[in-house]
């Protein structure tokens, strides 16, 4: 976990403590693989993390509006009590991630902007880092310009599970940092 900004010990406490009961989930993967990596998509993380985000008060799919076009947008997991905003990054997070931050500027209740991310992105069969370190840079330069008090990143991979298209969730970095990841 890395943090940008400045998080309040009892939401850093809280954030650790769903992650380490997220640790070992099992996620099915729904659709057919597009390729010979056949992890989770976004939308299978999201609905396997679903119940226990909804315990701790997270709304699931939560649409709003852009202030000013009324365009509308939606998050991926909101608690309106404290402002907390979750987004859960795919396969294309080297992509998305500008997106998914603008989102947390652009509403004025949003106080904490978390992202789930894949640690690592499959090409041709191979392990890059480009998903995350995409993230990082993005996230380094968010936090010096953006309304938001903390941007925190959630590093995210997978083991086999117990049959073919299940797997195991796991964080490989749990050490959580108040600056910015080197890059």
């Amino acid at each position: 976990m890395k943090i940008f900004g400045t998080l309040e010990p009892e939401k850093h406490d809280e954030l650790l403590d769903k992650l380490t009961n997220l640790v070992d989930q099992e996620v099915l993967r729904r659709a057919p693989a597009r390729s010979a990596v056949s992890h989770p998509q976004s939308t299978d993380l999201e609905l396997a993390i679903k119940s226990q985000l909804e315990d701790a008060d997270f709304e699931h799919h939560v649409r709003l509006e852009h202030p000013r076009t009324g365009e509308g947008f939606e998050y991926d997991f909101w608690r309106s009590r404290d402002g907390i905003a979750v987004e859960v990054m795919g396969y294309r997070a080297d992509d998305e991630i500008y997106k998914d931050i603008l989102k947390f500027h652009v509403h004025e209740e949003t106080r904490i902007g978390v992202v789930f991310v894949p640690r690592y992105k499959w090409k041709s069969s191979r392990k890059t880092e480009i998903n995350y370190t995409a993230t990082m840079k993005a996230l380094s330069f968010a936090n010096h310009s953006m309304s938001v008090d903390t941007l925190v990143a959630v590093a995210y991979d997978w083991d086999a599970g117990a049959s073919i298209n299940t797997w195991k969730l796991k964080f490989p970095e749990t050490q959580a940092t108040n600056s910015p990841a080197s890059i």
